[in-house]
Protein backbone atom coordinates (compact mmCIF):
# COMPACT_ATOMS: atom_id res chain seq x y z
CA UNK A 1 0.00 0.00 0.00
CA UNK A 2 2.12 3.13 -1.19
CA UNK A 3 -1.21 5.25 -2.75
CA UNK A 4 -2.50 6.47 0.29
CA UNK A 5 -2.15 9.99 -0.75
CA UNK A 6 -4.39 9.38 -3.50
CA UNK A 7 -6.96 8.33 -1.11
CA UNK A 8 -6.27 4.67 -1.62
CA UNK A 9 -7.20 1.85 1.00
CA UNK A 10 -5.97 -1.28 1.51
CA UNK A 11 -8.91 -3.40 0.88
CA UNK A 12 -7.39 -6.23 1.75
CA UNK A 13 -7.26 -5.72 5.21
CA UNK A 14 -10.92 -5.51 5.94
CA UNK A 15 -11.20 -9.32 4.25
CA UNK A 16 -11.40 -11.71 7.32
CA UNK A 17 -9.61 -14.67 6.24
CA UNK A 18 -6.54 -17.35 6.98
CA UNK A 19 -3.86 -15.52 6.17
CA UNK A 20 -0.34 -17.12 4.36
CA UNK A 21 2.66 -14.87 4.18
CA UNK A 22 5.02 -15.44 1.21
CA UNK A 23 8.44 -14.84 2.49
CA UNK A 24 10.50 -15.80 -0.12
CA UNK A 25 11.82 -13.97 -2.83
CA UNK A 26 13.24 -15.39 -6.10
CA UNK A 27 14.36 -11.39 -7.14
CA UNK A 28 17.31 -11.16 -5.08
CA UNK A 29 19.49 -12.39 -2.55
CA UNK A 30 20.31 -12.39 1.08
CA UNK A 31 22.05 -8.96 1.51
CA UNK A 32 19.12 -7.29 0.14
CA UNK A 33 16.74 -9.24 1.78
CA UNK A 34 18.15 -8.51 5.19
CA UNK A 35 17.65 -4.85 4.66
CA UNK A 36 14.12 -5.31 3.21
CA UNK A 37 13.37 -7.07 6.59
CA UNK A 38 14.68 -4.69 8.57
CA UNK A 39 11.77 -2.18 6.75
CA UNK A 40 9.36 -4.57 7.80
CA UNK A 41 10.61 -4.96 11.10
CA UNK A 42 9.86 -1.00 11.46
CA UNK A 43 6.62 -1.43 10.55
CA UNK A 44 5.93 -4.20 12.89
CA UNK A 45 6.14 -7.02 10.72
CA UNK A 46 7.70 -10.29 12.80
CA UNK A 47 8.57 -12.23 9.28
CA UNK A 48 11.73 -11.54 7.55
CA UNK A 49 11.98 -11.65 3.84
CA UNK A 50 14.50 -14.45 2.92
CA UNK A 51 16.75 -13.70 -0.09
CA UNK A 52 16.78 -16.69 -2.93
CA UNK A 53 20.04 -19.26 -2.46
CA UNK A 54 22.91 -19.10 -4.44
CA UNK A 55 21.76 -15.34 -6.01
CA UNK A 56 24.64 -13.18 -5.12
CA UNK A 57 23.04 -9.72 -3.64
CA UNK A 58 25.28 -6.69 -2.74
CA UNK A 59 24.05 -3.16 -1.01
CA UNK A 60 26.62 -0.78 -0.81
CA UNK A 61 27.15 1.77 1.98
CA UNK A 62 30.54 3.11 1.21
CA UNK A 63 29.78 6.30 -1.06
CA UNK A 64 33.56 5.67 -2.55
CA UNK A 65 32.33 2.81 -4.11
CA UNK A 66 30.38 3.56 -7.35
CA UNK A 67 29.25 1.03 -9.33
CA UNK A 68 27.30 1.38 -12.49
CA UNK A 69 23.58 1.56 -12.20
CA UNK A 70 20.76 0.22 -14.21
CA UNK A 71 17.96 2.30 -12.30
CA UNK A 72 17.92 5.10 -10.37
CA UNK A 73 15.10 5.89 -8.14
CA UNK A 74 13.67 8.85 -6.61
CA UNK A 75 10.60 9.98 -4.17
CA UNK A 76 9.61 12.71 -5.94
CA UNK A 77 8.97 14.07 -9.83
CA UNK A 78 11.53 17.61 -9.06
CA UNK A 79 14.30 14.79 -8.20
CA UNK A 80 13.81 12.86 -11.42
CA UNK A 81 14.01 15.41 -13.40
CA UNK A 82 16.95 16.62 -11.77
CA UNK A 83 18.71 12.81 -11.63
CA UNK A 84 18.21 13.55 -16.00
CA UNK A 85 19.50 16.61 -16.26
CA UNK A 86 22.83 15.94 -14.43
CA UNK A 87 23.04 12.76 -16.35
CA UNK A 88 22.43 14.93 -19.68
CA UNK A 89 25.12 17.50 -18.69
CA UNK A 90 27.57 13.75 -17.55
CA UNK A 91 27.00 12.91 -21.26
CA UNK A 92 25.05 10.09 -20.23
CA UNK A 93 21.94 9.07 -21.69
CA UNK A 94 19.85 8.50 -19.43
CA UNK A 95 15.69 7.22 -19.77
CA UNK A 96 13.26 8.46 -17.52
CA UNK A 97 9.56 7.35 -16.36
CA UNK A 98 8.32 10.50 -17.14
CA UNK A 99 5.99 11.96 -19.95
CA UNK A 100 7.31 14.61 -21.76
CA UNK A 101 4.17 17.09 -20.63
CA UNK A 102 4.83 16.45 -16.96
CA UNK A 103 8.46 18.46 -17.44
CA UNK A 104 7.29 20.86 -19.72
CA UNK A 105 4.02 21.76 -17.03
CA UNK A 106 7.33 22.65 -14.70
CA UNK A 107 8.85 25.50 -17.41
CA UNK A 108 5.37 26.67 -18.27
CA UNK A 109 4.42 27.20 -14.94
CA UNK A 110 7.55 29.06 -14.19
CA UNK A 111 7.17 31.40 -17.08
CA UNK A 112 3.62 32.64 -15.49
CA UNK A 113 4.70 32.79 -12.09
CA UNK A 114 7.97 34.85 -13.89
CA UNK A 115 5.20 37.41 -15.46
CA UNK A 116 3.24 37.36 -11.97
CA UNK A 117 0.22 35.59 -12.77
CA UNK A 118 -0.61 32.37 -11.19
CA UNK A 119 0.31 28.98 -12.40
CA UNK A 120 -2.20 25.98 -12.19
CA UNK A 121 0.17 23.53 -13.41
CA UNK A 122 1.95 21.57 -11.75
CA UNK A 123 0.63 21.52 -8.50
CA UNK A 124 4.02 22.10 -7.11
CA UNK A 125 4.12 25.69 -8.36
CA UNK A 126 0.00 26.21 -7.64
CA UNK A 127 0.63 27.63 -4.33
CA UNK A 128 2.81 30.81 -5.75
CA UNK A 129 1.61 34.24 -7.42
CA UNK A 130 5.02 34.97 -8.53
CA UNK A 131 8.52 33.23 -9.08
CA UNK A 132 10.02 35.00 -6.02
CA UNK A 133 7.65 33.01 -3.63
CA UNK A 134 8.37 29.80 -5.18
CA UNK A 135 12.30 30.64 -4.82
CA UNK A 136 11.47 31.55 -1.26
CA UNK A 137 9.47 28.88 -0.19
CA UNK A 138 12.02 26.86 -1.82
CA UNK A 139 15.25 27.47 0.85
CA UNK A 140 12.58 26.67 3.45
CA UNK A 141 12.58 23.67 5.76
CA UNK A 142 8.69 22.93 4.32
CA UNK A 143 9.42 24.27 0.76
CA UNK A 144 12.92 21.16 0.14
CA UNK A 145 10.79 19.29 -2.27
CA UNK A 146 10.84 21.94 -4.38
CA UNK A 147 14.17 23.16 -4.24
CA UNK A 148 16.07 21.08 -7.02
CA UNK A 149 13.78 21.91 -10.08
CA UNK A 150 13.64 25.87 -8.53
CA UNK A 151 17.43 25.61 -8.33
CA UNK A 152 17.83 24.32 -12.35
CA UNK A 153 15.69 27.11 -13.36
CA UNK A 154 17.43 29.89 -11.91
CA UNK A 155 20.28 28.70 -13.58
CA UNK A 156 19.44 27.02 -16.81
CA UNK A 157 16.03 28.87 -17.11
CA UNK A 158 12.70 27.31 -18.19
CA UNK A 159 13.91 26.89 -22.15
CA UNK A 160 16.91 24.90 -20.75
CA UNK A 161 14.53 22.36 -19.01
CA UNK A 162 12.06 22.34 -22.21
CA UNK A 163 15.58 21.53 -24.02
CA UNK A 164 15.97 18.37 -21.53
CA UNK A 165 13.04 16.38 -23.55
CA UNK A 166 14.34 15.51 -26.55
CA UNK A 167 17.84 14.15 -25.15
CA UNK A 168 15.36 11.82 -23.00
CA UNK A 169 16.71 8.39 -24.51
CA UNK A 170 14.20 5.67 -25.11
CA UNK A 171 14.43 2.94 -22.26
CA UNK A 172 15.74 -0.11 -24.91
CA UNK A 173 18.75 2.45 -25.77
CA UNK A 174 19.05 4.29 -22.30
CA UNK A 175 22.58 4.09 -20.14
CA UNK A 176 20.03 3.90 -17.04
CA UNK A 177 16.51 4.72 -16.49
CA UNK A 178 15.00 7.41 -13.81
CA UNK A 179 12.15 6.58 -12.31
CA UNK A 180 9.86 7.77 -8.99
CA UNK A 181 9.48 5.18 -6.88
CA UNK A 182 5.58 4.79 -7.27
CA UNK A 183 6.19 3.99 -11.23
CA UNK A 184 8.87 1.39 -10.41
CA UNK A 185 6.40 -0.90 -8.42
CA UNK A 186 6.26 -4.30 -10.02
CA UNK A 187 9.48 -3.91 -11.95
CA UNK A 188 13.12 -4.74 -11.57
CA UNK A 189 16.45 -3.63 -12.38
CA UNK A 190 19.82 -5.87 -11.47
CA UNK A 191 21.27 -2.54 -9.86
CA UNK A 192 19.59 0.07 -8.52
CA UNK A 193 20.44 3.28 -6.48
CA UNK A 194 18.16 5.15 -4.18
CA UNK A 195 18.40 9.01 -4.30
CA UNK A 196 18.24 10.93 -1.17
CA UNK A 197 14.51 12.61 -0.90
CA UNK A 198 12.45 10.42 0.95
CA UNK A 199 10.64 12.40 3.74
CA UNK A 200 12.96 11.18 6.77
CA UNK A 201 11.93 13.83 9.58
CA UNK A 202 13.10 14.51 13.07
CA UNK A 203 10.22 14.21 16.16
CA UNK A 204 12.34 14.72 19.44
CA UNK A 205 15.32 15.31 17.97
CA UNK A 206 15.16 11.87 16.42
CA UNK A 207 15.38 10.62 12.37
CA UNK A 208 11.93 8.76 11.78
CA UNK A 209 9.74 8.08 8.74
CA UNK A 210 5.93 7.50 8.88
CA UNK A 211 4.54 3.98 8.00
CA UNK A 212 3.66 5.17 3.68
CA UNK A 213 7.00 6.17 3.79
CA UNK A 214 8.45 2.48 4.98
CA UNK A 215 6.59 0.84 2.60
CA UNK A 216 7.64 2.96 -0.31
CA UNK A 217 11.41 2.12 0.82
CA UNK A 218 10.34 -1.24 0.93
CA UNK A 219 9.51 -1.39 -2.56
CA UNK A 220 12.31 1.11 -3.33
CA UNK A 221 14.90 -1.33 -1.94
CA UNK A 222 13.01 -4.47 -3.24
CA UNK A 223 13.47 -3.35 -7.03
CA UNK A 224 16.89 -4.51 -7.56
CA UNK A 225 18.14 -7.96 -8.35
CA UNK A 226 22.15 -7.80 -7.35
CA UNK A 227 23.31 -4.54 -6.53
CA UNK A 228 21.91 -1.83 -4.74
CA UNK A 229 23.36 1.66 -3.76
CA UNK A 230 21.59 3.33 -0.21
CA UNK A 231 25.05 5.15 0.03
CA UNK A 232 22.38 8.71 -0.63
CA UNK A 233 20.42 7.39 2.39
CA UNK A 234 22.11 5.41 4.78
CA UNK A 235 22.59 7.36 7.53
CA UNK A 236 18.72 8.87 7.99
CA UNK A 237 17.86 5.16 7.40
CA UNK A 238 19.74 3.52 10.10
CA UNK A 239 18.23 5.69 12.27
CA UNK A 240 14.83 5.58 10.72
CA UNK A 241 15.12 1.82 11.34
CA UNK A 242 16.42 2.01 14.72
CA UNK A 243 13.40 4.09 15.98
CA UNK A 244 11.03 2.41 14.09
CA UNK A 245 8.08 4.08 12.16
CA UNK A 246 5.70 6.73 13.73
Amino acid sequence: QIYEWRGAINAMAAIEAPERRLTQSFRFGSQIAILASEILRALGEKTPVRGKENLGSFVVYDPSIQPPVDAVLCRKNVTAIWELASGVVAGKKPAIRMRAAEILAYADGADSLMVGKRAFRPAAFSLFETWKEAQDYSRSVAGRDTQPIVEFIDEYGTNGLRSLVPMITPEEKADYVISTVHRAKGLEWGRVKLMNDFRFRKEDGKTALDEDELRLLYVACTRAKHVLDITEIQNELAWALINGSK
